[in-house]
């Protein structure tokens, strides 16, 4: 896909925005008036192909949001109206090839990141369940536990995840459940997500078709596998695989997946991180690519089940009306443990 960003500021409650300077292969805008709080914005497009109006705050935040539905272009130009509320600094156009794209737009450029990140050239599908907030946690952060707090820190992901107001930590989490400052197991992040009324089924694990159905739903998952079986790959500036050493036990959170040329790969948050970044400053552990092959294996190979948490109003938390999921009695099966 090709993203065509045009920052435009607005300045004031009836400011016309500037011409943004042109480059690839349509959205630029051409201009823009705020009449009786809509934006009116008027950007070049190719008959065709699919645009869609994103604003912004300001214009270096990582969040993106989706003011407008998509939209299919038939001609040269498109004029749009989208809600210019008091907080909007900044819209953009983003032209894509499909209706799944990230909040920062070079996430889902093909070309030259995901050859960068070592994911390969030329992505086919791509689907996460990612917010338009920051809910990621490295666990390097979260107090004199961290060393064993994985659980703590991705069942707090996933709470935040599920609800943007929850104002707990991962060190809270620990605390409610001390362990003895040693490991959590999948019954912690059970209890934990029942404590705070947060819908959850566990289910049996059965492969990596499974996992791209539940993901497909907007539900999050939460695993515990075994890192001996991700691959590792510490090459600076990939994406792919495990890029620490650690291998045992290991909670992290599933959120999304996507192809690249015949590869198959899934979207984590991993927040055993310990403030390792890119070039870029982005954290390591968020949104690494883990191959379905070595996850289905690490899932198997340690505690064959999933831990789905629904998005807000619907999903897996009704089990019988989710296909893929295949519900078991928590309190009847063994746990393992992470960290």
């Amino acid at each position: 896909m090709r993203p065509c960003i045009r920052a435009v500021l607005l300045a004031g409650v009836a400011a016309c925005a500037q011409q943004a300077s042109a480059a690839g292969y349509g959205g630029q805008i051409v201009s823009g008036c705020v009449t009786n709080s809509q934006m009116q914005l008027l950007f070049q497009t190719t008959s065709g192909c699919a645009y869609q109006v994103q604003s912004n705050p300001t214009v270096g935040s990582r969040f993106w949001s989706d003011t407008l539905p998509p939209l299919s272009a038939t001609g040269s130009l498109a004029s749009v109206l989208a809600p210019a509320e008091p907080i909007t600094g900044f819209f953009r156009v983003l032209e894509f090839t499909n209706h799944t794209f990230w909040y920062d737009w070079r996430y889902y450029s093909e070309e030259p990141w995901l050859n960068t990140w070592g994911l390969g050239s030329t992505q086919s599908a791509y689907i996460h369940t990612d917010r338009p907030y920051d809910w990621y946690i490295d666990q390097a952060e979260t107090g004199v536990d961290a060393d064993a707090n994985c659980g703590p820190s991705s069942v707090t992901m996933a709470i935040k995840w599920y609800n943007q107001s929850f104002d707990k930590t991962a060190t809270d989490a620990r605390n409610k459940y001390p362990e003895g400052g040693g490991w959590w197991y999948t019954y912690d992040v059970i209890n934990y997500l029942n404590l705070y009324s947060v819908p959850n089924t566990t289910s049996w694990f059965t492969g990596t078709n499974q996992l791209m159905g539940i993901l497909n739903q907007g539900n999050l998952v939460i695993l515990c596998l075994s890192t001996a079986d991700l691959g590792l790959d510490d090459a600076s500036e990939h994406r792919v695989g495990r890029f620490y050493s650690y291998v045992g036990g290991h909670f992290l959170v599933v959120k999304g997946w996507r192809i690249v040329g015949d590869a198959l790969f899934f979207e984590v948050y991993d927040p055993y991180n310990w403030q390792a970044t890119y070039a870029d400053t982005t954290p390591k552990g968020r949104n690494r690519h883990l191959p379905a092959g070595d996850l289905s294996n690490a899932i198997a190979r340690w505690w064959n089940y999933l831990i789905v948490i629904p998005p807000p109003g619907g999903g897996a938390g009704n089990a019988k009306q989710n296909s893929f999921i295949l519900p078991v009695d928590p309190t009847q099966i063994a746990h393992k443990w992470g960290m």
